[in-house]
């Protein structure tokens, strides 16, 4: 058994205490220590329905050819599928797209969606978000990772539910947690990569609104100072003569200092909330404080904002939970889109304000880069394992056999090797399951929702 060892940290404080690459590197070698009972194994990239303007891709090229890289070295065989225009869609400035092209030069042998039935059995099956409707139709069992977002009720989620042609669907968001206590990295990495790229582009935001606006350097807010808030601190730094952080959480504020002095900021204040007197002239504000799925915090009034300079930048990441400005037109009900039309008819034309109800989608041929980086590593293992266990099912029974397990960072780590390590990061993403034909939800979330289980439970019984 290999013994987790601490990884040195690097030196950005905002890409985590360390790189993905230490993780993949890290990972490959937990895996080289298995023994397999079979040396091939299969993997699908597969592609997303275009809702709400998605436009990521789960795997670059580039990932392509890693993951064939780390498969091979570790003494497997892989079969590499990416179903045809899987990254048309993620766009650069130049407007440069991930072509099919690319895929099968980076080893991937690429197949029209309906020619997928056909491949013959697939070990593992990722995309960026659910299930889409042609996954139905494979062979199975499979391994299946992707952001679910089981409250859209996702239909391609449904059919696979009815055909039960899966072993286990993991939720990406929900991975992780034990690997990130043994070397210090996101709490939930693929779900934090994104975090961490949207605050990237808001401060960025923020920046290009005060350029734009002939503004010099003056006091930045940024609310909140987790993965997203840091983020953000180390792209708006050209602009903050004076930085102003407002975290409430102690632990997070010894954090934020130890990073602020690793960025070079010299002129900062870390308070516990905002005050009138905190707007008075500030230049930007960034909003990074949302947390969950619930309804975000209204942490300002809209007379505070306007105590702001003339031509400030607000940028709001907590827009998809109903924006973080108090005003009398908010309204519980509306969605993001209408929430941030009538923020932008309160604030404007006296101020800039940026949401976007995705903030990474801004950026979709970057951020399919780092969502690529982050979910590698399981990707990997999944296949790993599957070949060490022999199949699907008998990794997903596996992984059942576990306990849900969240540690806090002053926890002591349980006395586990590396590949226990992995298997509790899979384990607490994993949502459903099935064996022998019958289907477990995994997830307690699950389980307590009413709502969803009951539509889980019809789905399987269509």
């Amino acid at each position: 058994m290999t013994v987790a060892t601490p990884i040195a940290p690097q030196t950005s404080p905002v890409l985590g205490s360390r790189s993905t690459e230490n993780f993949r590197t890290w990972v490959r070698g937990a895996l080289s220590q298995l023994e397999f009972r079979r040396r091939d194994v299969s993997f699908l990239l597969g592609t997303d329905e275009f809702i709400h303007h998605e436009r990521r891709a789960a795997f670059t090229p580039r990932h392509v050819t890693a993951l064939r890289h780390d498969l091979e070295s570790i003494g497997l065989a892989p079969r590499i599928f990416a179903v045809a225009g899987t990254g048309e869609r993620a766009s650069n400035d130049a407007g440069e797209t991930f072509a099919d092209a690319a895929y099968a030069a980076a080893g991937a042998e690429v197949v029209d969606a309906g020619q997928t039935a056909g491949l013959g059995p697939l070990d593992v099956v990722h995309a960026l978000k659910e299930p889409t409707g042609y996954e139905s139709d494979f062979q199975g069992p499979i391994l299946r990772i992707g952001a679910l977002h089981l409250a859209s009720k996702p239909p391609g989620l449904c059919r696979m539910l009815a055909r039960r042609n899966f072993a286990a669907i993991l939720d990406g968001g929900t991975i992780g947690n034990c690997s990130y206590l043994a070397h210090g990295g996101d709490r939930t990495p693929i779900v934090g990569s994104m975090s961490r790229f949207a605050g990237a582009v808001s401060g960025r935001k923020v920046v290009k609104g005060l350029d734009r606006g002939g503004h010099g350097p003056g006091t930045i807010i940024v609310v909140g100072a987790g993965i997203a808030g840091m983020s953000a601190i180390e792209k708006v730094k050209p602009k903050a003569a004076k930085l102003i952080v407002v975290e409430p959480y102690l632990p997070a504020v010894s954090r934020a200092r130890a990073n602020l002095e690793a960025l070079g900021y010299e002129n900062y204040e870390i308070i516990s909330r905002l005050t009138d007197e905190v707007f008075d002239d500030a230049l930007g504000i960034v909003f990074a404080h949302r947390s969950g799925a619930k309804a975000a915090e209204k942490v300002c009034s809209h007379e505070q904002i306007c105590r702001m300079r003339h031509g400030a930048v607000i940028a709001d990441i907590a827009i998809d939970q109903g924006g973080s400005i108090r005003y009398h037109g908010y309204d519980e009900s509306d969605d993001a889109t209408a929430s941030r039309d009538k923020y932008r008819k309160l604030v404007t034309p006296d101020y800039i304000y940026y949401a976007e109800t995705n903030m990474p989608r801004e950026d979709p041929w970057e951020a399919s880069e780092v969502h690529g980086d982050s979910s590698l590593p399981y990707v990997t293992a999944l296949l790993a394992l599957v070949a060490h266990h022999g199949t699907p099912e008998a990794v997903s029974r596996r992984l059942l056999a576990q306990h849900i397990r969240v540690f806090n960072p002053s926890d002591p780590l349980p006395e586990q090797g590396s590949i226990e390590y992995l298997e509790q990061d899979l384990r607490n993403g994993l949502q459903l399951a099935v064996t022998d034909g019958e289907l477990h939800i995994t997830d307690p979330d699950i389980e307590r929702n009413s709502t969803l289980r009951e539509w889980i439970q019809s789905c399987a019984n269509s």
